[in-house]
């Protein structure tokens, strides 16, 4: 008996102190919190912005500050200084940047400066509806966007607005040419100058508050702002119409100051970031509200109201689509294709054909996977011209990989969802190299104008291979330096799939021909590039060959223009270098004709500069002309049909005889040779 109570003394026991010891892993989170809050004790966050009481953005940080002192029970006190009482919109971000000032709502116009991405909200006519804008904003882009507030010690939240902007003047603006002659005032920016200027008017900057007394001076005769703005600052009292444009949004960034973010613990951290997301939808629902109140005053006073029609935007878009083009480097390729990609696919329209493209827009070879995105866009317009009655409206929408394979994965599976889609271009990136694991006979026809593994491709694979492959480049490459006398070499070669196998190649044939690798290095992106060329400086050899496909490229030629006694370089890619560049070959495709100069003059004038990269725009532009060549020429648009036209293997024009870079002997391949680059003077490519 005595043993049985021992026993059950010890069990109470270890119950007692099993209840001690797992009791505050039980307890509520709320109670933790409260106790973390307490132990920090009261904190007071500053909130900044320029807007008046009145304003939707102004009650909208109200609530913002009821919604947190309510969930702290007021251990976080919000103080909300509008109307530009601390400073304008410059002063008040270097407070934050300081740490100065807690919470800022800013224009993301007025970032533009520090951070020229944040101009996408005033590309014009970028988008269909303002849902269309709201949905890009609380999307990818705008997630993309947010991140970037990093770089100015901010930490972006959300995008809140002012409204989006319509046009004013004395005369209805309808359609671009209602612009012609007119003086139309903008706040400073190469965009919105540029924005003008494309449908003929002058645009000239002026302070916002000398607006309207600008207008009634006659120094300019029009401007563009929300509707909250013209009614505050009485500008509808300045001019007689009014046009519903909608072209643009006025954005605000909620963001928090970096330094006193990393000061809060993170259940505070997160309580402002969840607060601020979630009144996003009514701050924009309550500025629709007011804009309504706003506009009946302004029609009260007598001022012409204009609606444009869904055909006159069509005018707007195209007028301004010059715009998406110069800018894209600027706000972001891989924003903008996102963006573009969801205006297609949201609004599909009757007789329209897409062609995909799966590129790297952002990490590795951004610029290298741009010229594959230009080059099936210019083939598309020059398609266009060459024939007028093609029906189908054709669009590309391209996907950033971002050089992952589940990225391309995923982006071959929802292309191959899409019954428009006539096929797919295989960019800088994995999917050429991954194509035994994602060609699926779903999937649209892929063509592939990159490098590869050639034994990757079996009878049944949806991939066509228009490029050589990398023991082909290799044994190109070594014919042509034996013809040149080059005997001795280094290669600088990186970790990315396509450096590394093309490295490979090369040095498997190097022994084959009798070529001599005095060194390899591979350069690593994190360390600075000049310490890990030095290296190299003191190896004597007749050529260095420039194995590389990422920025590491461009870096490498930058640091060899300084260096007077640099050997003969060889790139693996062909590369646009300035007029003083060292003595470059560069691996190029060989192209017949005039095709080369007509595609980099649309280039050019399209885009605003001269290609990274000629070869690599042409290996695209042809790939893409030999896709519409198929479709235009056996039943428009099934997947089946155009494969087999591909493959000439029904009884349709044999395709790769209309295919610029195909030699007699050898249809549907690239050849590539040796040739010096191209250099941004305006002279002819170099022929071998």
């Amino acid at each position: 008996m005595k043993h049985l109570l021992s026993l059950l003394a010890v069990a109470i026991l270890l119950l007692v102190l099993i209840l001690l010891v797992i009791w505050p892993l039980d307890q509520d989170t709320t109670v933790q919190q409260r106790q973390a809050e307490n132990s920090l004790g009261s904190q007071v966050l500053r909130f900044g912005y320029n807007i008046p009481e009145r304003s939707a953005l102004h009650l909208a940080a109200m609530r913002f500050k009821e919604e947190v002192e309510r969930r702290t029970e007021g251990r976080i006190e919000i103080q909300l200084f509008p109307n530009q009482a601390l400073g304008n919109d410059h002063q008040m971000l270097e407070m934050a940047r300081r740490g100065e000032l807690d919470l800022l709502l800013i224009p993301s116009a007025k970032l533009s400066v520090a951070l020229p991405e944040m101009q996408y909200a005033d590309m014009p006519f970028l988008l269909p509806t303002r849902e269309d804008m709201y949905a890009m904003l609380d999307g990818e882009p705008g997630r993309l966007l947010l991140e970037k507030m990093n770089k100015i010690k901010m930490v972006g939240v959300t995008f809140w607005g002012n409204g989006f902007k319509h046009f004013t003047a004395n005369r209805p603006l309808k359609k671009p040419s209602d612009f012609a002659g007119l003086n139309i005032r903008i706040m400073k920016s190469r965009l919105l100058r540029d924005q003008f200027n494309l449908m003929g008017a002058e645009a000239v900057p002026i302070d916002f508050h000398e607006t309207r007394q600008a207008l009634l001076d006659g120094v300019v005769d029009g401007q563009e702002n929300p509707l909250v703005a013209i009614h505050s600052m009485g500008i509808h009292e300045a001019q007689t119409d009014l046009t519903l444009s909608e072209h643009a949004y006025l954005a605000y960034i909620f963001a928090i100051s970096g330094k006193r973010f990393n000061q809060l613990p993170g259940h505070l951290q997160t309580l402002l970031i969840e607060t601020a997301r979630a009144i996003t939808p009514w701050q924009r629902a309550e500025t629709e509200r007011q804009e309504s109140e706003f506009l009946a005053e302004i029609a009260a006073t007598g001022v012409h109201i204009h609606r444009l029609s869904e055909s006159e935007r069509i005018q707007f878009q195209r007028a301004v689509q010059p715009l998406a083009d110069r800018f894209e480097t600027t706000i972001g390729a891989d924003i903008l294709a996102y963006t573009i990609e969801y205006a297609t696919l949201q609004h599909p329209q009757k007789n329209r054909w897409l062609i995909g493209v799966d590129t790297d827009l952002s990490t590795v070879s951004p610029k290298l996977g741009l010229e594959i995105k230009r080059g099936a866009e210019l083939a598309v317009e020059r398609f266009r011209r060459a024939d007028p009655t093609l029906i189908p409206d054709i669009r590309v929408i391209t996907r950033d990989n971002r050089n992952l394979i589940g990225r391309s994965n995923r982006t071959l599976d929802d292309f191959a969802r899409q019954p428009s889609m006539i096929g797919i271009i295989a960019g800088v990136g994995p999917l050429s190299f991954q194509a035994q694991h994602m060609i699926t006979e779903a999937s649209p026809p892929i063509l592939n104008p990159w490098m590869s593994h050639t034994e990757l491709f079996s009878a049944d694979s949806r991939l066509i291979n228009l490029a050589p492959s990398s023991f082909q480049i290799a044994k190109q490459l070594g014919q042509e330096l034996s013809q040149r006398n080059i005997s001795t070499v280094q290669l600088l070669t990186e970790a990315t799939a396509l450096s590394e196998d093309l490295a490979a190649a090369i040095e498997t044939e190097a022994i084959k021909t009798g070529l001599e690798v005095h060194s390899k290095i591979k350069l690593d992106p994190t360390k600075p590039l000049a310490q890990q060329l030095k290296i190299q400086q003191n190896t004597a050899t007749d050529a260095i060959i420039l194995v590389l496909h990422s920025q590491l490229l461009e870096q490498s030629l930058e640091w060899y223009e300084d260096q007077p006694d640099t050997p003969l370089l060889i790139s693996a890619v062909d590369w646009t270098v300035s007029a003083n560049a060292p003595n470059l070959l560069s691996l190029q495709s060989w192209h017949h004709g005039n095709t080369i100069d007509d595609i980099i003059a649309a280039y050019t004038d399209r885009y605003g500069n001269e290609p990274a990269s000629v070869s690599t725009l042409l290996q695209s532009h042809d790939a893409t002309w030999i896709l519409l060549f198929a479709a235009t020429r056996c039943e428009a648009g099934l997947s089946d049909n155009i494969k087999q036209a591909l493959n000439a293997a029904v009884p349709c024009e044999r395709v790769a005889s209309d295919f610029s870079t195909t030699a007699p002997d050898q249809p549907g391949q690239f050849r590539l040779h040796l040739a010096p680059a191209y250099r941004q003077t305006g002279s002819k490519r170099g022929t071998p």
